[in-house]
């Protein structure tokens, strides 16, 4: 791809038969590239969410204030939402996805395999929060879903998620994958958020994920050492 913003005017992404759009914001390149391109062709979404698990990256918080100032600046409305647990297992309480691990005393789950902490301090408080966000309100009660837009590339790894999540039916939402139907590379977006006179975010992910290979040792040596002590 040459040139993403020279693509505007022939595949414009048509919003104006579906219920309200949500962006699901990563404050990440692939989400961020969709923010932007989409500024630009004037297809702004209903909404931009972000869920904050409480974790992340200081420099991604201070990229999070920069981008959210620009929003602001554009009119786009934008919510940070948290996953708020109310009952607990062990003490003392726990508020962020650090707090839960080491009250818990667990490892990540993306340390086994799973993504459960994507599911718990991601999802689940977005969906929370669009059950009581009235356009949704509205538009499910006319039949419709809420378009929730996506930051999938067309990278082998984007593929596969896509590959799973597209085989997922859901009567509340329609999920849409803009860098796909676009053909974006992930150094596409990096491109396109570096035109629009941006800095590129960095990866968005909490800096416990930094930890996962020394929670693979961890975890590796433990199952190894419940193996000795049975003997």
């Amino acid at each position: 791809m040459s040139d993403p913003a020279a693509q505007r005017i022939i595949d414009r992404i048509d919003f104006s038969r579906r219920g309200p759009t949500v962006l699901a914001y990563g404050v990440g390149v692939d989400s961020t590239a969709i923010l932007v391109e989409l500024e630009a062709r004037g297809s702004l979404p209903d909404l931009v969410l972000t869920a904050d698990t409480g974790t992340e990256k200081p420099e991604t918080y201070e990229y999070q204030a920069m981008i959210a100032a620009w929003m602001a600046q554009r009119g786009i409305p934008y919510e940070v939402v948290r996953y708020v647990p109310k009952r607990f297992k062990h003490w003392p309480p726990y508020f962020s996805l650090l707090e839960n691990v080491l009250t818990n005393a667990t490892l990540p789950s993306i340390s086994m395999g799973r993504h459960s902490c994507s599911l718990k301090w991601k999802v689940a408080p977005q969906d929370a929060y669009l059950r009581t966000w009235e356009p949704a309100r509205a538009a499910w009660a006319a039949g419709s879903k809420v378009v929730r837009l996506i930051g999938y590339d067309i990278s082998p790894a984007d593929s596969r998620r896509h590959a799973h999540a597209s085989t997922i039916e859901n009567a509340l939402f329609e999920c849409r994958y803009p860098l796909r139907e676009w053909g974006w590379t992930r150094s596409d977006c990096a491109d396109r958020i570096k035109a629009a006179g941006l800095p590129v975010p960095p990866k968005s992910s909490c800096w416990l994920l930094c930890l996962q290979m020394v929670s693979r040792l961890t975890a590796t040596l433990y199952l190894w050492a419940t193996k000795l002590s049975a003997v």
